[in-house]
């Protein structure tokens, strides 16, 4: 990986916004009055919403289909962010508006469906602030597959190895990283991974990626231009 870094490419839940307690009451609204455990949904975190409706269908012996279930899962998430504002975490805007004063194409690469992408940006207040959205909707193989990341650099106009992608779960860290791009993992939300071996670096905040690094140590093995948080 060489040159200047030309884009940064943020994830959406558990990245610009804690959004898992959203999807967790839209889960339990949906599924009641069957109890869904913590330890069962955790797994679902960061991947595409098919496989979670397929495996809640035989879980809790539903007889709506796998795309009615989708669908209304994602009615109950619209319901639970129109309640009441979705705060961005802390350091979400600073960062953002760091990476267009210094020139960088800002994406945004969701596995979430369209339908609660867009009610999540207009909650937290950032929608209209990227080049470029991608979402679930918009291919065909889910993290952690590469896809979702290639699309999104080239509708950002960059190669993969010119970007940034900063995630939080571990099929979003495996998939920006076989994109090739340099991935920085943060563990600000409660829905926080364990640090992924696949992440360049680890960081407990937004406010620790350092973009006035970048020039100097993309092209260095391990380049770190955040301070590295230890496991916990």
């Amino acid at each position: 990986m060489s040159g200047a870094i030309e884009a940064v490419i943020f994830d959406l839940d558990g990245v610009l916004v804690d959004s898992e307690p959203v999807h967790w009451r839209a889960s339990e609204r949906l599924f009641a009055p069957h109890e869904l455990r913590m330890e069962e949904y955790e797994p679902f975190v960061g991947l595409a919403i098919e496989p979670y409706m397929a495996w809640a269908r035989e879980r809790f012996g539903l007889d709506a289909s796998v795309e009615e279930l989708t669908q209304r899962y994602a009615e109950a998430v619209t319901t639970e962010l129109e309640a009441a504002p979705l705060p961005p975490l802390d350091g979400a805007h600073e960062l953002i508006t760091a990476a267009r004063a210094r020139g960088l194409r800002v994406g945004l690469c969701s596995q979430s469906i369209a339908n609660w992408v867009h009610p999540t940006l207009r909650a937290a207040s950032l929608d209209g602030s990227f080049d470029a959205v991608v979402t679930g909707d918009d291919v065909e193989r889910a993290k952690p597959e590469p896809d979702i990341y290639l699309h999104a650099a080239r509708l950002l106009g960059a190669e993969p190895g010119a970007c940034v992608a900063i995630e939080d779960s571990p099929a979003g860290v495996r998939s920006a990283s076989a994109a090739g791009m340099l991935v920085v993992q943060s563990r600000q939300a409660s829905s926080a991974a364990s640090p992924q071996p696949a992440a360049h670096t680890v960081v407990g905040s937004l406010r620790d990626v350092h973009l006035d690094r970048l020039p100097e140590t993309l092209g260095a093995a391990g380049a770190s231009f955040a301070r590295p948080e230890g496991p916990r």
